[in-house]
């Protein structure tokens, strides 16, 4: 029986927190497993047909993306995960481009409407998203303009009181 993708999101945490405590030894020894892995899934792949069907897989995006296999540019894949939040940016009246990629680092321009600034809670959602389809990445780098000053006039103050 295969495990859901919820079941593989466990294990790699789970994964990640053994790894930080392994010592150099046993790190290089999983780092050979690693590669052994991925030259086997660089076979797979070429034996495939269409390996975006591959891609379609979470698990299997990810380690494609992880040893430079996966058929679609990173730039493609955050594009589709961007889109993936479009409602729950429009409910934050917030948009974001993608301004390039470079090396290990994606580019996001945030913008919102009217004088805010993006709120934290939806500028982490966009960087998870964007490091979840290109894994590969390192890095986030979100432009966002500063938010406007806001003058209220003595005026509209009395006005309210």
């Amino acid at each position: 029986m295969g495990w859901d993708d919820e079941r593989v999101r466990e294990h790699v945490q789970r994964l990640e927190g053994l790894l930080d405590g392994i010592d150099p030894g046993a790190h290089q020894a999983v780092q050979a497993l690693v590669e052994l892995y991925g030259e086997a899934l660089g076979r797979i792949v070429r034996l495939c047909a269409d390996a975006s069907e591959l891609a379609g897989d979470e698990l299997l995006c990810h380690l494609l993306a992880m040893h430079g296999l996966h058929p679609e540019a990173p730039e493609a894949r955050v594009r589709r995960a961007l889109a993936a939040l479009e409602a729950f940016l429009a409910k934050h009246r917030t948009s974001v481009e993608l301004t390039g990629v470079d090396g290990e680092s994606v580019r996001l321009k945030v913008a919102t409407e009217g004088r805010a600034a993006a709120p934290r809670p939806v500028l982490d959602a966009v960087e998870r998203a964007a490091l979840a389809a290109a894994p590969e990445l390192e890095r986030v780098e979100i432009e966002a303009p500063a938010p406007e000053k806001v003058l209220i006039t003595l005026d509209q103050v009395r006005s309210r009181v």
